[in-house]
C-alpha cells in the first residue's frame, strides 16, 4: 500500500513537472514576437499557414516567370515557378492539419507539448526494461537535458517533433498502453488491444518518418540490433501490422513528395534524402573508400575524421558536464559488467540489446551528420548552442539519458530512509539549474539572447514594412527569415545571378536592398559602376541599428523626398 502511494505521488509530481515544462519549453512562443531566428522555422510556419488557408504546400510566385527561380527565401525552394518547402514536408502537413482543428495560434506550442509527452513515454519505456526508479529518473533527465530542452523550445524545427513521435511510437509498441488500460494479461497473438497498440505505434512511426525521412538509416540499424538480440521473443504478427500501418501513413507523404519534387523520396533539399550539392560534399579518403555507395549510404558525405572532430567539439566539449556524467555512467556500467562476468552472473538481455542498438545508432549519426561541414552561422568559427549539429544529434543525447539514470539509481541505492530521495532531489535540482542556465544564458543563441534578438528584429521589421510598398521585392542577405512573407525577397546582394535579374524585375516591382549598412565607398561603387549598366541607382531610405534599407530606383525615376 505504501509503495503504491509512493508511486502515485511520484507520478503526480511528474505530471506537475510536465505542465511546468510545457510552459518553460514555450518560453520563446509566449515571451517574444512571432518572428523566427531560423529560416527553416519561418518556412515551416509559412507553409503551415498556407496549408490551413488553401490545403496545399505550394504557392505561385509570378516574378519567378521572369527570373530563373530566384524569388524565394532560404529554406524555400522553387519548382516550376512555385514556392515549395525546402525540407521535409511532414511538419507543415501535421501542424497544418492540427491548426485546422485547434487554430493557427496553437501551433507554436505543439512541439513543447509533444516533447513533454515524449519524456513521459520515455520514462514509461525505460521503467519497463530497467526498473521503475530508473524510468522516473530517465524521464526527468530527458526533460532537463540541455539539448532536448533547447530544441524543444524551437517550435517549428522538425527534429524534436521527429524524436518525440519516435519515442511515443516506441511506447505504444513496447509498453502497449491500450492493452494495459483494458486490464488483465493480454492474449498477445490475437488480442485486439495488443494488436491495436502495434497499429498505433506503426502509424505514429510513419508520421515520424514523414517528418524526417533521412533518419531511416539509423532507425533501421537500431531496430535490426534489437530484433537480433531478442529474436525468439519478437511478436512477428504485431510487428508486421506496425510496418503495414507505418507504410500506409508514410505513402501519401511520399506521393506528395513526387507531386512537389518529381521524386518519391525527393525533398526541397534535392532529389534524394540528402540533396546536398556535390561541390559542398567532403571528398576525402573516406568518400573515395565508399565509392559508388557513398551517395546512397552517406548522402551528406563521408569524412570520419571530420565527423569525430565535430562530435568532440559539439557533442562532448560544449556540454562538458553532461559528457562527464555519461562517461562516469558508462565506466560504472563497464565495472559492473566486469564483476558480473567474474562472478559468472548473467547480464540482462535488455542491457545488451540497448547497448548494441544505442552504439550503432550513435556511431551512424555521428558519421552521417558530422561528416558534413555545417555553415549556419555568419561566423564559421562560432561554436554556439544553436548550431545544427545539436539537433542532428538529438537522438544521441536522448539515448545518453539511460546510462545516467541507471548510474544515479545505482549510486543512491545504498542510502536508506529519507536520505535516498533527499540525495536524488538535490542532484536533480542541481542538474536542472545547470542545464537551465546553459539553455537560457548560452552565448549568442541562448534563449534569452534569442528573445532579445526577436524583439529587436520585430522593431526593425516594422520600420522596413512601413517604408516599403506591399508589392516590393527586397534583396537581402540574411533578413529573409524576417521579411518573408510580408515582402517578397531575393538573396543575396553580392551575386551575379541577382544583378542579372534586376533589369528583368525593374518596372515589375519596387526594388530595395536591406542588409548591413554599406560604407560610402561601396555605395559610390554601386552608383557609378555596378548599377548604371542595369538602368538603376541606389539611395538610402532608413537605418535600423546596424542595418539599412536602400531603394534601387530606375535612373530616370525621381528620388524620394
Amino acid at each position: 500500500m505504501i509503495t503504491t502511494m509512493k508511486a502515485r505521488g511520484i507520478k503526480f509530481i511528474l505530471m506537475l513537472a510536465a505542465v511546468a515544462f510545457v510552459a518553460v519549453y514555450s518560453y520563446i512562443s509566449w515571451a517574444a514576437p512571432l518572428r523566427f531566428n531560423s529560416p527553416d522555422e519561418n518556412a515551416n510556419y509559412y507553409f503551415i499557414g498556407n496549408f490551413v488557408e488553401t490545403g496545399w504546400l505550394y504557392a505561385f510566385e509570378p516574378l519567378n516567370l521572369v527570373t530563373p527561380g530566384l524569388i524565394h527565401p532560404r529554406s524555400i525552394s522553387v519548382v516550376d515557378d512555385f514556392l515549395v518547402p525546402g525540407g521535409f514536408i511532414g511538419l507543415p502537413v501535421f501542424y497544418g492539419a492540427a491548426a485546422k482543428v485547434l487554430g493557427l495560434g496553437a501551433t507554436p506550442f505543439l512541439t513543447a507539448i509533444l516533447a513533454v509527452a515524449a519524456a513521459l513515454a520515455f520514462a514509461s519505456v525505460t521503467g519497463k526494461y530497467f526498473g521503475r526508479r530508473v524510468g522516473y529518473l530517465a524521464g526527468w533527465l530527458l526533460l532537463i537535458n540541455p539539448v532536448w530542452w533547447y530544441e524543444a523550445s524551437r517550435p517549428f524545427m522538425p527534429n524534436t517533433l521527429f524524436a518525440a513521435l519516435t519515442i511515443i511510437s516506441a511506447w505504444f509498441m513496447l509498453v502497449a498502453p491500450l492493452a494495459a488500460m483494458r486490464g488483465g494479461r493480454p492474449r498477445r497473438r490475437w488480442d485486439v488491444f495488443w494488436l491495436a497498440d502495434g497499429a498505433v505505434a506503426g502509424a505514429i512511426f510513419g508520421l515520424a518518418l514523414a517528418v524526417r525521412l533521412s533518419e531511416v538509416y539509423w532507425l533501421a540499424l537500431a531496430a535490426a540490433a534489437l530484433i537480433a538480440m531478442s529474436l525468439k521473443k519478437v511478436p512477428w504478427m504485431r510487428l508486421a501490422l506496425s510496418v503495414f500501418f507505418a507504410a500506409a501513413v508514410l505513402l501519401p507523404f511520399l506521393g506528395l513528395n513526387r507531386t512537389l519534387y518529381g521524386s518519391w523520396i525527393g525533398t526541397g533539399y534535392g532529389p534524394g534524402l540528402g540533396g546536398v550539392p556535390v561541390e559542398e560534399l567532403p571528398a576525402g579518403y573516406g568518400a573515395r573508400l565508399l565509392g559508388g555507395l557513398q551517395p546512397y549510404l552517406f548522402p551528406l558525405g563521408f569524412a570520419p575524421q571530420t565527423a569525430f572532430q565535430n562530435f568532440w567539439t559539439y557533442g562532448v566539449k560544449f556540454f562538458w558536464w553532461w559528457s562527464v556524467l555519461v562517461a562516469a555512467a558508462l565506466i560504472a556500467a563497464a565495472v559492473v559488467l566486469w564483476r558480473r562476468r567474474r562472478q559468472r552472473r548473467p547480464v540482462g538481455a535488455q542491457y545488451k540489446a540497448f547497448a548494441l542498438a544505442a552504439a550503432l545508432a550513435a556511431l551512424w549519426l555521428i558519421l552521417f551528420y558530422g561528416s558534413w561541414p555545417v555553415r549556419d552561422n555568419p561566423d564559421p568559427r562560432a561554436v554556439t548552442i544553436g548550431t545544427s549539429y545539436f539537433r542532428y544529434w538529438l537522438p544521441v543525447f536522448v539515448l545518453s539519458v539511460v546510462p545516467v539514470a541507471w548510474a544515479l539509481q545505482a549510486a543512491t541505492a545504498s542510502l536508506s530512509g529519507w536520505r535516498r530521495p533527499a540525495a536524488l532531489i538535490m542532484l536533480l535540482a542541481a542538474l536542472t539549474a545547470v542545464s537551465g542556465y546553459a539553455v537560457f544564458t548560452s552565448r549568442d543563441e541562448g534563449l534569452l539572447a534569442v528573445r532579445a534578438n526577436l524583439i529587436r528584429y520585430d522593431q526593425d521589421v516594422k520600420q522596413v514594412l512601413a517604408a516599403t510598398e506591399p508589392e516590393s521585392l527586397i534583396i537581402v542577405d540574411r533578413a529573409d527569415k524576417l521579411l518573408f512573407p510580408d515582402r517578397r525577397v531575393i538573396y543575396p546582394l553580392r551575386s551575379d545571378a541577382t544583378y542579372a535579374a534586376l533589369p528583368k524585375l525593374r518596372g515589375r516591382a519596387y526594388l530595395y536592398y536591406y542588409g548591413i549598412t554599406l560604407p560610402e565607398a561601396d555605395l559610390e561603387y554601386l552608383r557609378s559602376d555596378k548599377l548604371p549598366p542595369l538602368g538603376l541607382t541606389i539611395e538610402p531610405v532608413l537605418t535600423t541599428r546596424d542595418e539599412s534599407l536602400y531603394r534601387l530606383r530606375p535612373l530616370s525615376a525621381p528620388s524620394r523626398p
